[in-house]
């Protein structure tokens, strides 16, 4: 019924300097079987350094935004948990 898909996928590699910047993502695919229907999600993964000796480093992307929409949804658990126990005290 569902076919889920968790990938991760490089972008154009970029030149700066001497040194190539590839952009790295991981990619969340839930497609519904039959129909013309699906999600696609992309979150940032790392950026990989490649340098002229051959030399790769792969530096993580924090991810502020998921973060963000994670911190706001549990302050709207929170609040709304605190007004369900204020009104329970009256």
């Amino acid at each position: 019924m569902l076919d889920i898909e968790n990938l991760v996928r490089s972008g154009e590699p970029q030149q700066v300097g001497d040194v190539e910047l590839i952009p790295q993502t991981n990619v969340l695919q839930i497609k519904l079987r039959g129909h013309n229907a699906g999600l696609v999600w992309n979150r940032p993964r790392a950026v990989l350094l490649r340098r002229p000796d051959g030399q790769e480093t792969i530096l993580p992307v924090k991810d502020i935004t998921r973060t963000i929409i994670w911190g706001m949804l549990a302050g709207g658990i929170l609040g709304a948990v605190l007004i369900g126990l204020m009104k329970r005290e009256k």
